[in-house]
């Protein structure tokens, strides 16, 4: 591929994902989970340069830059600017004749360490961003979901499955099986009623969360075994109601209540504020409300009625918390943008 035939810059968007059921199954057993996608997005954007540099940035909240070279990409610095080096490694025979003088930045809605994989969601719109950059062809889902699990679990050893990645880069609502390879099944484009997201804006270390988890699973922690027994049922009863065109929320919002006490008392993950976020929001009519995500701070969501959506608003409102609403879900996984630049190379 000539690489003056390319334009000056791409970019490509990924968006953000809840975890239904199934949180650390694909890494555990190579099991299931439930995701769907939520519209916070993240955009990454290829610009090309002249020189040998290549030169990284991400915008709030990371409000960093990186200077480094082609030869340099695998060498990383235990900051969050590694998420896009390590990209870009991965990519870097793909991405030969674009690298070398080039600008990766980033930028994003989507709240940073808090369980809704922000990390992702940068890995996944880096990769399909720079596939698009070397190749000049929309690159497929599932290839730049493998570029992006290759980046940040296998380069940086975060320790994540493959259920991040897949959420992201297909969008919508999915079952997913961790293994090799991962599957992907989906479920409807939306959930089909109003998500309010909930920020506990408590921050956590997601690499030091996840080694901890890895640890007791490992070793045999009795808890955490049988959180691996009992989940994956839940995950497929959750399936089951999804995959109807008219489905039960109430026995939705059931399972999602199931999920979230095994998190609370087998994974041990959960947090005062987080319980009483949960305990709130459905005694205020939300069908059920749970931890997304590694849990330890961050976020958590509830499917509400639409009827219900105020009454629950109204019940966190006086609570240290962030709250998001939407009222549909994100069909669209990773998708390319338009080139913004004047002067195409």
């Amino acid at each position: 591929m000539n690489p003056k035939t390319l334009p000056h810059s791409v970019a490509a968007s990924a968006p953000a994902r809840i975890c239904l059921a199934g949180e650390s199954l694909d890494w555990m057993i190579d099991g299931p989970s439930v995701v769907a996608a939520v519209p916070l997005r993240t955009t990454v954007r290829i610009t090309r340069g002249v020189g040998d540099t290549v030169h990284l940035q991400a915008a709030e909240p990371i409000n960093a830059t990186r200077h480094t070279t082609v030869k340099d990409l695998g060498r990383y610095r235990g900051d969050p600017m590694d998420l896009l080096q390590a990209t870009a490694y991965v990519l870097a025979e793909t991405c030969a004749g674009v690298l070398p003088g080039s600008q990766i930045s980033s930028i994003t809605r989507v709240p940073v360490g808090a369980g809704v994989s922000s990390s992702a969601a940068v890995s996944v719109a880096a990769s399909a961003a720079l596939l698009l950059a070397g190749q000049n062809s929309i690159p497929a889902p599932r290839t730049v979901a493998t570029a992006a699990h290759a980046a940040e679990a296998m380069q940086l050893h975060s320790g994540a499955g493959w259920m991040d990645f897949l959420a992201c880069a297909y969008g919508g609502v999915n079952h997913l099986t961790g293994g090799t390879p991962a599957m992907i099944r989906p479920l409807r484009e939306e959930i089909g009623c109003p998500i309010i997201l909930i920020d506990t804006l408590d921050r956590r270390a997601t690499a030091r969360t996840l080694v901890g988890k890895h640890e007791r699973f490992y070793t045999g922690d009795a808890d955490l075994r049988h959180y691996a027994v009992v989940a994956p049922r839940i995950v497929t009863d959750l399936a089951e109601l999804l995959a109807m065109p008219d489905a039960d929320y109430p026995a939705i919002g059931e399972l999602l209540q199931e999920a979230q006490t095994l998190l609370r008392e087998r994974v041990r993950c959960s947090t005062p504020i987080i319980d009483e976020c949960v305990t709130r929001a459905v005694k205020a009519g939300a069908y059920g409300a749970k931890i997304t995500g590694s849990g330890h701070g961050g976020c958590l969501f509830a499917l509400a009625p639409v009827e219900m959506v105020p009454a629950v608003r109204a019940a966190l409102s006086d609570l240290p918390v962030r709250v998001m609403l939407f009222t549909t879900g994100e069909p669209h996984g990773v998708v390319i943008l338009p080139d913004q630049s004047e002067e195409p190379v």
